[in-house]
């Protein structure tokens, strides 16, 4: 990956595509996100700007409300290792 440290995240949509369409950003998405902000060693706290896109309607900011108060869902993990996986593993290291 980029290493690009910043000391604002601007979010610039309140919605996003998904495999369903366009879909409202889920909180663990805005907050990792929103993680972004801020230099590790440099910056005490970064900023966020959560900004209304030109085809967000005037509802957004209900949504925008629900986004940021509503409970962080759990994780669900999808890694599921295997023998062949660990056989490798070993053989590396």
């Amino acid at each position: 990956g980029v290493n690009l440290p910043a000391r604002t995240t601007v979010v610039s949509a309140l919605r996003k595509r998904g495999d369903n369409g366009v879909e409202p950003l889920t909180t663990a998405a805005l907050l990792q996100m929103a993680g972004r902000a801020g230099r590790r060693g440099l910056d005490e706290a970064g900023t966020v700007v959560l900004m209304r896109g030109r085809r967000d309607g005037a509802g957004d900011a209900d949504l925008a409300r629900r986004i940021l108060l509503n409970d962080v869902a759990p994780i669900e993990s999808h890694f599921q290792p295997s023998y062949g996986m660990a056989c490798c593993l070993l053989r590396r290291h």
